[in-house]
């Protein structure tokens, strides 16, 4: 199967775990430019932890749906650098996904039409001299270029059928109503959130939640609805549920982070622990 770009899309994204002291993003930036002058770069964020592929992921998807169909989205968050990890480009129905075959579009393998997977193989859409320890540069960006300025895909590479996949934590749903998941990403405003749908929960039902031993009741509508200070349980605007504190932090206030275990179940229900194990917050 070959898949053609009919509308070369203008958009590229870039997100890393490059921080902003050094010139690694301006870098990559003016190599884009160079190949693609029509190129509209958008930052998505270069504050991704160091070697985090997995943060990198759950950031990826909850930004990527909100931009215009053809947008390239680089990701290099790469630990592999290197080494024999395959660079990838990932074409979708409304975009495209270039970076490292590490897992870090595994999201994107579950949520979008994938119509085929390639490898970057084509020297002719690399930078003349590749480094070892800047693929971004030297390798994604002059790829994403070519790719936003049109180039067929079946130029670029092989075709795939087996990319790195991570083994990512899903929710649970449990006897009685009960609903188990995890922490997986911490914001820059220290809310915790969870890989929990938000969906999962009835507006009419009362719902009780438990993380690191504290018990929250309550599932609010906005950070609005408690008191400055107070802990809130919200769906977030992702989509999933989160905790957070009012005008602070809950990932210092809890000393939770990213693996941090959140239950849930119905008021009145039972959950199989007696109130005096857990700190109780209304």
């Amino acid at each position: 199967m070959t898949t053609t770009v009919s509308h070369p899309p203008t958009f590229v994204s870039l997100t890393t775990d490059f921080g902003w002291e050094d010139g690694y993003v301006a870098a990559m930036k003016g190599v884009i430019y160079s190949i693609q002058p029509a190129a509209r770069v958008v930052d998505i964020t270069h504050s991704i932890g160091p070697q985090n592929v997995v943060q990198a992921a759950y950031v990826l998807a909850s930004v990527a749906p909100y931009f215009p169909a053809g947008t390239v989205h680089v990701v290099v968050v790469d630990p592999g650098v290197g080494t024999d990890r395959r660079p990838l480009a990932v074409f979708c129905e409304r975009a495209c996904y270039v970076g490292p075959d590490n897992g870090v579009f595994t999201l994107v393998y579950g949520r979008e039409t994938v119509k085929e997977i390639r490898v970057l193989a084509n020297e002719a859409y690399r930078l003349p001299q590749v480094s070892h320890t800047f693929h971004g540069r030297d390798i994604f960006a002059p790829f994403a270029a070519h790719i936003a300025a049109g180039v067929e895909p079946h130029t670029i590479g092989p075709v795939i059928t087996d990319p790195v996949k991570l083994n990512l934590p899903e929710p649970r749903r449990q006897a009685g109503d009960q609903v188990e998941g995890e922490i997986v990403y911490v914001d820059h405003f220290g809310n915790l959130i969870s890989n929990i749908p938000l969906a999962w929960f009835e507006e009419s039902t009362e719902w009780v939640f438990e993380i690191g031993g504290v018990e929250i009741a309550g599932l609010r509508p906005a950070y609005g609805f408690v008191a400055p200070g107070e802990l809130v349980v919200l769906g977030g605007s992702t989509g999933l549920v989160e905790v957070a504190v009012r005008n602070g932090s809950a990932a210092e206030r809890l000393r939770l982070g990213v693996g941090a275990r959140v239950r849930a179940w119905p008021r009145g229900s039972g959950d199989g622990q007696t109130g005096d194990e857990r700190t109780q917050h209304s």
